[in-house]
């Protein structure tokens, strides 16, 4: 009964996560990439630059030097990843840029590229 009714309340938090995303597109309007989600979501009516891949992996990596717990594990502190961050966004996102395509519509292929983008910026 108590997984039943996790997972009911999960599958409600989804789907109004969901729906309001839904109701709020509008194919007639652009989408602006401003989180690793909205490239996917974007991904389904146009395609997606490479910075708006940018964009939202830097968005994605931003929110791992947050977590306090994770930076731990790894033998980091939220500061100093965020300092890293700081470091070599820049430097990453412009070997990003000169290395690969202006456009993308497939999904692996820009799963792939953010993964990239990510590992330059934490390990350099």
């Amino acid at each position: 009964m108590k997984y039943t009714t996790m997972a009911a309340v999960a599958l409600l938090i989804g789907g109004s996560y969901l729906s309001a995303k839904t109701t709020l597109f509008d194919p007639a309007q652009s989408i602006t990439v401003e989180t690793y989600s909205d490239i996917f979501f974007k991904l389904e009516s146009s395609p997606v630059s490479i910075n708006e891949i940018i964009t939202g992996a830097s968005q994605f990596a931003d929110s791992l030097c947050d977590e306090t717990i994770y930076q731990e594990v790894i033998g980091e502190s939220v500061n100093s990843c965020k300092q890293k961050f700081k470091q070599s966004q820049a430097q990453c996102a412009e070997f990003i840029i000169k290395s690969n395509e202006p456009m993308y519509t497939d999904k692996v292929a820009i799963t792939q590229l953010s993964e990239k983008f990510i590992n330059c910026m934490t390990n350099s």
